[in-house]
C-alpha cells in the first residue's frame, strides 16, 4: 500500500486529498513527455505556431513541396499572436536549419 493510498483510508479528507493529488498528476508532464521540440519536417502544416530560440513566434502561411521548389512561407507574430511582419519564404530545408521549435500536441508556445 502506497502513501496516498493510506491517506485514502484514513478518511474522507484522504479520499479529498487523493483526488487532488491524482488531478494534479494527470495535469504535469512527466519527466519522459516534452512538450516543446524542435521541428522537423513531418511536423510542418500550415496553421503551425513555431518559435526559436529568442521567443519570437511564426505562423506558417503556406508550405510548398513540388520537386523543384520545396518552400515555406510564413510571418512573424507579435504578442497578441496578429501578424507582425510581412510574408517571409525560405527553403525547407533552411527553415529547419534554422532550428525553430513547436509545442507538443495540447500545448502551446
Amino acid at each position: 500500500m502506497n502513501g496516498n493510498q493510506r491517506l485514502a483510508k484514513s478518511g474522507i479528507l484522504g479520499v479529498r486529498f487523493l483526488e487532488r493529488a491524482l488531478l494534479i498528476q494527470s495535469i504535469m508532464p512527466s519527466k519522459s513527455e516534452t512538450t516543446v521540440r524542435k521541428a522537423a519536417e513531418p511536423d510542418l502544416d500550415v496553421g503551425l505556431v513555431c518559435a526559436d530560440r529568442d521567443g519570437n513566434r511564426i505562423r506558417i502561411d503556406r508550405i510548398n513541396t513540388d520537386a523543384g521548389a520545396r518552400t515555406i512561407s510564413y510571418h512573424f507574430l507579435n504578442d497578441e499572436l496578429r501578424v507582425q511582419e510581412g510574408i517571409q519564404e525560405r527553403s525547407i530545408e533552411q527553415f529547419l536549419a534554422d532550428g525553430w521549435y513547436m509545442a507538443a500536441p495540447g500545448k502551446s508556445l
